[in-house]
């Protein structure tokens, strides 16, 4: 089979991937003209625009995935195609559990895969992910480990109190006051800076 009608196609589809100008694959295409006998995929790597582990996934990989659809968690194809490294994915996943956030928004926040490189993965291998929040629905515990727990539920509890504080004693009628002494003293207006605010 001719190289062009595979090479072509990688050129759009990088392009697509948000990992190719179109000024870049314009000149790719020049430079092939001048040298027929090197591919896309080599002339990229020549200069420096994508890197061999993305020519390769999306050369060999990703015609396949297109078909067939995946059948590892997205990230796993951020590795594949050299997108990003192990230890950036361990990262990721570490993150993940603290930040509530899909591993792809987090990469995009990290600056290490462009949103519309991140879109075209999910539009093409998960489009039931692609509409969805960035947010992960996490499942409530009671063990008090998440965000559920006695601890966090308390400070809201606490914060709650401090902000009803003021209007319940404002609400209240002010009422003669029939028992004296030093032990009964009315409480001090609460200050507005010491409220811890939560928003």
């Amino acid at each position: 089979m001719p190289a062009q009608p595979k090479t072509r196609p990688l050129g759009e589809v990088l392009q697509r991937a948000g990992l190719l100008s179109q000024a870049q694959l314009e000149v790719v295409l020049e430079d092939q003209k001048w040298q027929p006998d090197l591919r896309i995929g080599d002339i990229l790597e020549l200069r420096g625009w994508v890197k061999r582990d993305a020519i390769d996934f999306f050369a060999e990989q990703w015609p396949k995935l297109a078909k067939v659809g995946r059948d590892h968690p997205i990230g796993y194809y951020f590795q594949q195609a050299g997108l990003l490294n192990a230890q950036q994915v361990d990262a990721l996943l570490q993150e993940q559990a603290q930040a509530g956030l899909r591993i792809g928004a987090l990469a995009v926040l990290h600056g290490w895969l462009s949103q519309e490189t991140l879109d075209w993965f999910l539009r093409s291998l998960a489009p039931e992910e692609f509409a969805s929040s960035a947010f992960i629905k996490r499942k409530q515990s009671n063990n008090g480990d998440g965000p559920s727990g006695p601890v966090f539920d308390h400070r809201i509890s606490q914060a709650g109190e401090a902000r009803s504080k003021p209007q319940a004693t404002q609400a209240q009628p002010s009422q003669p006051k029939t028992v004296t002494g030093p032990q009964f003293k009315e409480p001090p207006e609460p200050n507005l800076d010491d409220i811890a605010w939560v928003d």
